[in-house]
């Protein structure tokens, strides 16, 4: 899952009552059959299912599944074919003909010598090496290997992690700081200082073994703006370069060490970044009450997962095995099946139920990006009641079940607490939460000013991880979240009147920098599907964010925060994580095709 709402919209008179006294008749629970869950479960994390990644045959599979069940249920389609929704996503990438390195006119053996990573630029560049040490510029801790450095047009030589990892008093061992050994961060910090392209070395000093390059993995990532690769250390040897001499002493004193090397390097890159179809599969309950019918409420959960890992995998020994995903999120999938067969036990609601199983939501909420942008016939966005999401919901970590996105709507929180406690209770400590976006597919929503709520168990050691197993399903912790979201599905399609969205208003910043360990926010909601332009497209500003205060409006494009490029959401999140609420930073954005420069002051991040 990468992480809210019912608001109690009554007459004015009700308004100030008690919840307990309810404007509709309350609904008798139907039964909610735990071991049927849980076996619905583990047939999606079945190994056959090859971890349900996108571009898997498991996850066409796991697709033809849930349409069979939605029509055994009695759900009508609600997909543009059928119960389908199709459309396309990256996948992964390829290597293509073409790609070439030569170090000082010596050509390396591709995947033996050397390899480009998933992210770099397609291009050809030659020029001088330069060593820049680790690739970091850190001014909070004192450290710069870019200090005097030019690197304008030359190809970057990087070591892997960070100085001083063997020493616990490292300033790099702290957690916060841990985005420094990152490679993505090291080439975008190499961008920035004008570097045409990196080489990428493992930092045999620090972890002795075997000098290979790791296996193509063709994860899907979003280009860098620059050529990227990785080189071994005995390629460079034989150009008579020693990076283990060259790093090395840098940890003695952590003082850089960065120089030009006088090695002429020539790089050529090829890249095929793959798409493939994919779909969400919707279907729906029609509304008894053709005067609110099209007053949609939405219960989703996305049923995509790793496949067989990748970059965002917890197991990286373990990749190239499936990732079954049975928490992530077989588990949300198989209660919106649960919701949908209490639906169909009793008669139909007055607003018309969508149950949508999202594909897509491990590469960036990537199937409620499309839904929210193309969603079924008489159920626009705007008229939306509500979004009720599940993801991860069959672990329940000390008995607990978060509900987030409990203040966006106006008179939620008080009403999903008499949901939890109406008789008979939510067997589950209900934690609630104001927060409406995260990293979820209720994001997709909130972002549109349709209230959400997210039900969430909980992070556990098995997340994103090959060990993510049917058997570890809590069939009756499932059972009960599963009645939690039906409780809150069927009010909001009985209620008598529309659901007030509430906008979450974003935390002033603290003062003094907001400390070492506060993190920044600009407050903005990025659209999550692919582009092909640079910059960060945005859907809405959170209220009383940053964003807000100097006037970013839906629409704009992040262009550049402080001295960094903005091309996609990664550099926008390596951009705020080298600063500290309270930052006043110049923030580029464009709208309507005119460039804009302004102050931003960023908040801390809650």
């Amino acid at each position: 899952m990468l992480r809210t709402a019912l608001a109690t919209a009554l007459s004015a008179l009700a308004l100030t009552a008690c919840t307990a006294s309810r404007p509709i008749p309350t609904p008798v629970d139907p039964p909610f059959d735990g071991a049927r869950a849980k076996a619905d479960v583990t047939w999606l994390a079945d190994p056959a299912r090859t971890g349900r990644g996108v571009g898997t045959p498991g996850i066409d599979a796991a697709a033809d599944w849930l349409e069979v069940q939605m029509k055994g249920i009695g759900l009508a389609p609600a997909g543009s074919e059928g119960y389908r929704q199709v459309f396309e996503a990256p996948v992964g990438a390829r290597l293509l003909d073409g790609n070439a390195l030569s170090l000082d006119g010596k050509a390396e053996q591709l995947s033996v010598d050397w390899q480009p990573f998933t992210f770099s630029d397609d291009g050809k560049v030659e020029g001088e090496l330069v060593f820049a040490g680790y690739g970091i510029t850190a001014p909070e801790l004192s450290y710069d290997d870019y200090a005097g450095l030019d690197v304008k047009g030359k190809i970057v030589l990087l070591a892997q992690d960070f100085p001083g990892e063997q020493d616990p008093k490292s300033p790099f061992r702290d957690p916060k700081n841990y985005r420094y050994g990152e490679w993505r961060y090291k080439v975008t910090n190499a961008r920035d200082h004008g570097a045409a392209a990196v080489l990428a070395v493992r930092d045999d000093w620090n972890h002795p073994g075997k000098d290979e390059i790791p296996a193509w993995k063709g994860s899907p990532s979003s280009r860098a703006g620059l050529v990227a690769a990785r080189v071994t250390l005995e390629a460079l040897k034989r150009a008579g370069v020693d990076v283990a001499a060259l790093a090395t002493p840098i940890a003695t004193d952590m003082k850089p060490r960065s120089k030009p090397l006088g090695v002429k390097g020539a790089v050529q890159v090829a890249v095929m970044h793959e798409r493939a179809r994919t779909a969400n599969v919707a279907g729906k309950i029609a509304g008894s009450d053709p005067t609110v019918a099209d007053e949609c409420v939405i219960v989703g959960a996305h049923y995509d997962h790793l496949g067989f890992g990748g970059e965002n995998s917890a197991s990286p020994d373990q990749i190239g095995q499936a990732h079954l995903g049975a928490d992530d999120n077989a588990s949300g999938t198989a209660a919106i099946l649960a919701v949908a067969r209490a639906f169909a036990s009793q008669a139909p609601p007055r607003r018309t139920v969508v149950f949508v199983a999202f594909s897509g939501e491990e590469l960036g909420v990537l199937g409620s990006s499309y839904f929210v942008k193309n969603p079924p016939a008489g159920c626009t966005v705007p008229k939306m009641q509500l979004m009720v999401n599940l993801d991860m919901v069959g672990r329940p970590q000390q008995g607990k079940l978060y509900v987030h996105g409990v203040d966006t709507a106006r008179g939620l929180r008080e009403t999903v607490k008499e949901q939890a406690e109406r008789n008979p209770a939510i067997a589950l400590r209900v934690e609630p939460g104001g927060e409406g976006f995260g990293s979820s597919d209720n994001t997709s929503f909130y972002a549109r000013d349709v209230p959400v709520l997210f039900l969430f168990n909980g992070a556990h050691t098995d997340y994103h991880r090959v060990s993510d197993t049917p058997d570890k399903i809590d069939a009756a912790g499932l059972a009960e979240a599963s009645r939690l979201a039906w409780r809150a599905a069927r009010d909001a399609a009985d209620w008598p009147t529309r659901l007030e969205v509430v906008k979450v208003v974003q935390a002033k910043p603290q003062g003094g920098g907001g400390g070492r360990g506060s993190r920044p926010s600009l407050g903005t909601i990025p659209d999550f599907s692919e582009r092909s332009d640079p910059g960060v497209l945005l859907t809405g500003v959170v209220p009383g964010s940053p964003a807000e205060k100097v006037g970013l409006v839906g629409g704009d494009v992040l262009l550049r925060l402080g001295t960094k490029k903005i091309l996609n959401l990664q550099d926008l999140q390596y951009a705020l994580t080298g600063h500290r609420p309270g930052d006043v930073l110049e923030l580029e954005y464009s709208r309507g095709g005119k460039v804009s420069v302004v102050q931003v002051t960023l908040a801390e991040r809650k």
